[in-house]
């Protein structure tokens, strides 16, 4: 099998399916003619045709180009709208977005506050039962939380 097809492509020899294939390709080429044939006759039959409808009705079809003409500007016109309304809701949606994390970014930064500060705030409620505590916050310590929280308003701030 492999040195036949080797020859047919070195030689061009011809087998039963080639012609078949061959004889199909030609009819459906023949077809095709004909079809083009009937239309170009049939041309100037459309063309008639054409002029007469138009001829007859030019009110109408005038009237029609109109509706559709205002149809397209409507249209065109609705669809500038809603790309309006759409690139507002995503810059809402994204502006609200930057708003929402800015808050959580505060919410963390108080809860850390709130955190640090709870190890001297149970001292200082006992000093001012008048018990007298050796574990109250130093002050170096105190400034530097202080401090962190000053920072960290300031960074979401910018």
């Amino acid at each position: 099998m492999f040195g036949g097809t080797m020859l047919r492509n070195l030689f061009g020899t011809a087998v039963d399916s080639d012609i078949i294939s061959l004889h199909n390709n030609f009819d459906e080429l023949q077809s095709r003619q004909q079809d083009t044939v009937h239309s170009v006759a049939n041309r100037l039959t459309y063309i008639n045709k054409l002029d007469t409808i138009t001829s007859v009705n030019p009110e109408a079809i005038a009237n029609v180009s109109g509706i559709i003409r205002d149809d397209m500007i409507k249209s065109h016109d609705k669809f500038r709208e809603i790309t309006r309304d759409k690139l507002w809701l995503s810059m809402t949606i994204y502006g609200q977005s930057a708003l929402f994390k800015t808050i959580q970014q505060l919410e963390l930064a108080v809860l850390q506050l709130t955190q640090q500060l709870d190890k001297p705030i149970a001292p200082i409620q006992s000093t001012i039962m008048g018990k007298l505590t050796v574990n109250l916050i130093n002050p170096t310590i105190l400034h530097n939380i202080l401090k962190n929280f000053n920072f960290t308003c300031q960074k979401i701030k910018n």
